[in-house]
């Protein structure tokens, strides 16, 4: 090879971009779905790294997380395996945890996973729990560990979906008026979320269905039983594959649907469930009272905080299209949107909003980096909507929304979906928008007020 040719590849070489990817690893949404479940356990095959990222949810995230415990009796354990010991019989070892978990009493249910290392060997980690279970009583469900192939997201989908496969299900008599919604993210158990699931609960309540099984609420392992007794499920984006599974096992049918994030995707999520239950009228009631209760208080907001402003956004695919319709809907723009996970999430939204935003998908580090620099004035927002991707790299005024979310936490009824949602996050939106007026006047005080 000529000297040329040697200094080009040495230049390609040292422009390729090997900075880390901007998202969160498949066995932290394993985590999030044990987190969602106050009494499921979780062993990790793996080394002792494994409790350490519980930290990404536990005191970080979630404030109200109880994966770890003072007692020294973890909701996440590990089995401390060292790469040394990978080829030779870890089965009885890992029969042993597995079993003194089962048996504490505080223990509803038990989920088993393993980091790549241990899942490439080929442990049949589906046959010791069903040792486990025959030996205690206790479920014990197996969740395939794909960090290699999945990110955050795909952890909490196949964790919804290892359940759905695996657990107990009665015999129950389905009902067409009684639902059940699974894919609901819930990430943490503060009062975020808590107000999310009673409004979304109130929706359909009144429109005379009983829901009667959240996958996930932060309720019991025990209580995700309660799903074989909805004759209708509701399949929002996050486990699709789960609700998809619970149907084949119970007959009930699938109600395929977007997030109810924002006010337009809030009044279809609930025409199309009206109009699958037959119940079209009624949900075009809850509609009426539900606007005239949101759409009063916009009239001073819109016009003179939001009229021609610009937004950003960062975060997960789905959480995405609602920001645009918000923006939207009060005279404002979404201008870029970086969405934190693969192609395989990602690609469905970024087509979407492609034809009026700046889309990045997936980015790594130094990427999302210059593709901010590098963003033109029209582009650069007035706030941003973002998880914890975006912090120390937003210029300006933000909004905490999705996961990770750090530093911006809930300790009351606050939800962000549906209507209540909507109104809350324009609240939010509406106070960092004003406040970027006050910064940009230059005075650390705020804007000079004397009179005389």
């Amino acid at each position: 090879m000529k000297d040329g040719a040697l200094q080009a590849t040495a230049h390609q070489a040292a422009d390729a971009d090997f900075s880390q990817r901007v998202t969160w690893s498949y066995l932290l949404g394993v985590y999030l779905a044990v987190n969602a479940i106050r009494d499921l356990y979780l062993l990790v095959e793996g080394p002792d790294c494994a409790h350490m990222k519980t930290q990404f949810v536990q005191g970080n995230h979630d404030w109200r997380s109880t994966l770890t415990s003072v007692s020294g009796f973890h909701r996440v354990a590990n089995t401390g395996i060292h790469p040394s010991f990978m080829t030779r019989s870890r089965e009885e070892a890992i029969r042993d945890i597995l079993l003194r978990i089962a048996s504490h009493p505080d223990a509803g249910g038990v989920l088993l996973t393993s980091m790549p290392m241990a899942y490439i060997t080929g442990a049949d980690y589906e046959r010791l729990c069903r040792d486990v279970h025959a030996r205690t009583g206790r479920q014990v469900v197996n969740v395939p560990g794909k960090s290699l192939s999945g990110d955050w997201i795909d952890g909490y989908a196949e964790t919804l979906l290892a359940l759905a496969r695996q657990i107990q299900l009665p015999e129950g008599r389905r009902d067409p008026t009684q639902v059940a919604i699974i894919g609901y993210l819930y990430d943490r158990n503060e009062a975020d979320h808590q107000a999310n699931v009673r409004h979304l609960r109130d929706l359909l309540d009144r429109m005379g269905l009983r829901t009667v099984s959240i996958w996930l609420d932060g309720g019991s392992f025990a209580d995700l039983a309660a799903v074989s007794e909805a004759g209708t499920l509701i399949s929002l984006p996050y486990a699709r594959k789960a609700a998809t599974w619970i149907a084949r096992r119970t007959g009930a049918r699938v109600i395929t649907c977007d997030l109810p994030f924002g006010l337009q995707a809030t009044q279809e999520w609930l025409r199309r469930i009206g109009a699958e239950t037959g119940r079209e009228a009624a949900a075009q009631t809850v509609i009426e009272q539900e606007l005239a209760r949101c759409i009063p208080p916009l009239e001073w907001v819109a016009p003179f905080v939001f009229q021609g402003r610009r937004v950003g956004y960062m975060g997960d695919p789905w959480l995405a299209p609602g920001i645009a319709d918000i923006a939207r809907l009060l005279g404002a723009r979404l201008t870029y949107a970086v969405l934190t996970n693969p192609a395989s999430h990602s690609g469905p939204t970024a087509a979407a909003l492609g034809a009026t935003t700046r889309v990045k998908v997936w980015p790594r580090a130094r990427e999302l980096r210059t593709f901010l620099d590098e963003l033109p004035p029209e582009a650069r927002p007035d706030v941003v909507v973002l998880n914890d991707a975006g912090i120390g790299l937003v210029d300006g005024p933000w909004v905490g929304l999705g996961f990770p979310s750090s530093f911006s936490h809930r300790l009351y009824a606050r939800p962000f979906l549906g209507f209540q949602g909507f109104l809350a996050l324009v609240d939010s939106l509406a106070d960092q928008i004003r406040r970027r007026e006050i910064v940009s006047q230059g005075a650390p005080g705020g804007p000079d007020v004397r009179v005389g």
